[in-house]
């Protein structure tokens, strides 16, 4: 079964401009998951450890800072991803 990406979370990742947070898409789940960079708790750490393992096969890093992104520039970003 083909997982659904959630637009509206990969959008609004996309038209993100805090350096503090990055956003991933996690592929199993079709949801973005994002992670505080300043966030020290076990929590946060584990799941930053489950990304840099899983990433290119499980996560992908969606670039924010793209003004007004709209449902093209998602589109653009998922067939660059190759999705």
């Amino acid at each position: 079964m083909a997982v659904s990406y959630d637009r509206a979370q990969i959008r609004a990742a996309l038209n993100s401009n805090d350096p503090s947070i990055s956003a991933y898409l996690d592929l199993e789940t079709g949801t973005v998951v994002l992670i505080r960079e300043d966030d020290l708790s076990a929590t946060a750490i584990q799941l930053r450890d489950a990304v840099t393992a899983g990433y290119g096969d499980r996560y992908r890093y969606i670039p924010g800072g793209v003004a007004s992104a709209d449902d093209a520039a998602v589109s653009a970003w998922l067939e660059a991803e190759g999705l």
